[in-house]
């Protein structure tokens, strides 16, 4: 079953695999799209109506959670509406999640501990603050195995470095990560490995593919 967190399609990775599609193999599609995800810092699948309450940090720009911006529905600033000719969001302000005050700077609030705080009164998401909703990600191949009339926007390297890391899953099932073995000739040896501890799920190649689409966030 298709889950719109996909990134790629169970048929491709069966297909690079020589298997067929079984459910196991969707779940393992679905367990690599959300280390991809997790690996990326964040939330690829297409959203509408998006509701964040972001920091401002007194600055011109103003980062959302879910690039790239598709559609701006409104700003809030201390409750009172932004009009949309005091700041834009496209082209390459869009492909990154932000949003560009033309005048002045965007309200001082601030991340501490998780939260967006002001200097004086703490608080989490409110009207005193900063509240933009918008449409914002991308369409996820498995948005469209879900609905046929959505057209796949998810970047092409994405969707590959997600199916590197769904037949690395595949096959490294039953395989102890702390034991590594090495083989020269006619003689193998395998040996416990200490640094396997915190191997990554995701394979090397996927890792520079990914490379672009990580996002850095200072809490």
């Amino acid at each position: 079953m298709a889950h719109p967190a996909d990134l790629c399609l169970p048929a491709t990775v069966a297909d690079d695999l020589g298997v067929a599609v079984t459910p196991r193999l969707e779940s393992l599609v679905t367990a690599a799209s959300r280390a991809v995800a997790g690996y990326c810092g964040r939330v690829f699948e297409y959203g509408p109506g998006l509701v964040e309450y972001p920091a401002g940090y007194g600055r011109p720009l103003l980062l959302l959670e879910r690039p790239p911006v598709v559609l701006v529905v409104g700003v809030w600033e201390g409750g009172a509406f932004v009009p949309s000719e005091e700041y834009e969001a496209h082209g390459k302000l869009a492909d990154a999640g932000m949003l560009y005050r033309r005048r002045g700077v965007w309200r001082a609030t601030a991340r501490s501990g998780g939260l967006v705080v002001e200097a004086v009164d703490s608080f989490q998401g409110g009207e005193d603050g900063i509240r933009v909703v918008y449409d914002g990600g991308f369409v996820t191949p498995g948005q469209r195995a879900l609905d046929a009339s959505r057209v796949v926007a998810l970047p092409e390297d994405v969707q590959e470095a997600t199916i590197l890391t769904a037949v690395q899953l595949y096959r490294s099932r039953g395989i102890d990560a702390m034991v590594a073995s090495e083989s020269i000739g006619d003689w193998s040896v395998s040996y416990f490995a200490a640094k396997a501890e915190g191997k990554s799920p995701i394979p090397g190649a996927a890792q520079a593919l990914l490379a672009p689409y990580v996002i850095h966030r200072v809490s």
